[in-house]
This record gives structure tokens, sequence and C-alpha cells, in this order.
């Protein structure tokens, strides 16, 4: 994937998990989840930031216990975003 679609990708996903903190606002794990959405965008736009931050990514983790059951469309692009953290973070 180039970094303009994982740039797409990860703007899909904060336009997902915005709508959610509309719904459930200041709820900790969709903070968290919006935060390291706009890391990986700032990322792959080419804003390096403190990579160290790319291996503490757990979106996958919070998708499962936190957005699956309620709307796993949402939850089908935070694991899209969290497998393409893991390709930025192995440098594919």
């Amino acid at each position: 994937m180039t970094d303009a679609e994982r740039m797409r990708l990860f703007e899909q996903g904060v336009l997902a998990i915005e709508k959610l903190k509309r719904e459930v606002p200041n709820f900790p794990p969709f903070i968290s989840i919006h935060n390291q959405l706009l890391f990986l965008y700032d990322q792959a736009a080419g804003q390096p930031r403190d990579a160290a931050f790319l291996a503490a990514i757990n979106l996958g983790e919070l998708a499962v216990r936190e957005v699956e059951t309620g709307n796993p469309e949402a939850a089908e692009l935070f694991y899209r975003a969290a497998n393409e953290a893991e390709k930025m973070l192995q440098g594919a």
C-alpha cells in the first residue's frame, strides 16, 4: 500500500472514530483510537513524530474490545489501519 493509500485509510478511520466519539464522548478507548489514527496519518504524510509510538499502536486490540460488537464496519477499518501500522513498523 502506498503512503497516499494509507493516508486515505487512516482518514477514513478518523472519520469513523469521530462519529463514535460523538455518540460516546470522552470514552478513553475512543480517544486513544483517534489519537493513534492521527499519529498514523501524520507518519504516512511524512511528518515524522516519535517513531517509538508506532510500536505501541494497539488499534486492533481496542477494536476487538470496544468497537467490534457495536460497529463491525468501523472495527474493520481499525483492523486494516493496525495492519498497515505493523507494516510501517517493519519498514514495508
